[in-house]
């Protein structure tokens, strides 16, 4: 099938790869065999469309069930305009306030994080595309980009950012953004449910 590469994420010490499937915009995870994440240096990238054969991964956890395992790949075209081409072919696409991402079933936490908690109400997936209508500007921290609050008694909302492109100051209004959920996830020593975590993964 031939998958457009959508986004190239760090994960511990590899890198977490995802495509769009261009027959059917079905959004997957591209694993090795034994379900190995691909090495940092892969040669999967950003607006790459490979035809790639797979088998569905067994053991997924809602809302996590993008995951193909590759038996063979071949590249075969790069996409310049991946803004244009994405936000053309179909593909449910959030719009607005982080408000509206994954159906507003994000909980946010009092430093801004957003999350998932609830498995009984858990979005269709784990990955999706946003378009903000405010721009989101990178932390002192370097490490998130923050959506600024309406007044003085909203919280601004802060997404770390996970991609392997270089970080800008300003991601503007309009932009075209790839967001996604962490895997399911609480700390040791915490009694909280677990849950999974909203991350940026890039933009167009």
């Amino acid at each position: 099938m031939e998958i457009l590469i959508t986004s190239k994420t760090h994960k511990g010490n590899a890198a977490c790869v995802g495509g769009l499937i261009l027959s059917n915009n079905r959004l997957v995870r591209l694993l090795n065999p034994g379900n190995w994440d691909q090495y940092p240096d892969t040669d999967l990238n950003i607006g790459d469309v490979w035809d790639i054969q797979f088998i569905e991964r067994q053991d997924t956890e809602p809302p996590h069930i993008e995951d193909v395992i590759i038996q063979n790949r071949t590249f075969l075209r790069k996409i310049g305009d991946m803004s244009a081409y994405i936000q053309k072919s179909g593909i449910p696409i959030y719009n607005g306030s982080p408000n509206q991402i994954f159906g507003g079933r994000l909980g946010w936490t009092s430093n801004g994080s957003g999350y998932i908690s609830d498995k009984d109400n858990l979005p269709d997936n784990s990955v999706g595309f946003w378009v903000s209508d405010q721009n989101l500007t990178l932390d002192g921290d370097d490490k998130h980009y923050n959506y600024p609050s309406p007044d003085i008694f909203t919280r601004i909302k802060r997404f770390p950012y996970v991609g392997f492109e270089p970080k800008v100051q300003v991601i503007p209004r309009g932009t075209l953004i790839r967001i996604s959920l962490a895997r399911w996830w609480k700390p040791e020593d915490s009694d909280i449910n677990e849950r999974c975590y909203l991350q940026l993964s890039g933009w167009y």
